[in-house]
């Protein structure tokens, strides 16, 4: 077993109460289900490409068990890692997409403390596909809260058109304001709602 972005990841209470307006599952097993999708993807795409020539070299019945044959297909001559960026890597020619998120309050709320326990063989496929697996997934994350922010703005801000209520300017209080609001529900609270 190894552990992949053990120093955790933190984010600030409204960046939690945006992600809990749109989220049916807290934000850990979020980023647990996005890990997954990517561990998947390198496993796919590394058997996709070698698997072939790897049965190929066989004199011998072959292992149905990925983690046998995806440490035996890296350590093949013929494979090439992958190298895929994170969308913040810079190549020169498309400048990386504006996810500045301004903040009032602090980053102190844990995600992930300790990060995420994957097999041996999920590393070494998330190693061959991506420069930085790490980043990858702590871009995914920051790009998620950026998003629902966004949408959470978008959202919500007619309302206050339509009250003519002061908006407040900054994300920050915009989204605590409304979530403070009597009656407010977040996705969990307006589905079990629902149910009723």
């Amino acid at each position: 077993m190894k552990t992949i972005n053990s120093k955790g990841f933190k984010v600030s209470l409204a960046d939690q109460k945006a992600l809990d307006h749109y989220l049916l599952v807290s934000a850990n097993k979020w980023a647990r289900e996005a890990l997954t999708g990517m561990i998947n993807k390198s496993v796919k795409m590394i058997m996709k490409d070698y698997f072939e020539i790897y049965k190929a070299k066989q004199t011998e019945s072959i292992s149905a068990d990925y983690a046998v044959v995806i440490p035996a297909v890296i350590a093949m001559e013929e494979f090439k890692p992958y190298l895929s960026k994170t969308p913040n890597d810079f190549d020169g020619e498309n400048p990386p997409p504006d996810m500045t998120i301004s903040r009032k309050e602090s980053v102190s709320d844990e995600i992930w403390e300790g990060g995420f326990d994957i097999e041996d063989y999920e590393e070494a496929a998330l190693k061959a596909y991506y420069t930085d697996p790490e980043a990858m997934l702590e871009w995914f994350m920051n790009n998620k809260i950026y998003q629902r922010r966004k949408a959470f703005v978008k959202e919500h801000e007619g309302g206050f058109f339509e009250r003519k209520e002061a908006i407040p300017a900054h994300q920050d209080d915009f989204i605590n304001t409304v979530c403070a609001k009597v009656g407010y529900k977040n996705r969990v609270q307006s589905e079990e709602e629902s149910l009723l």
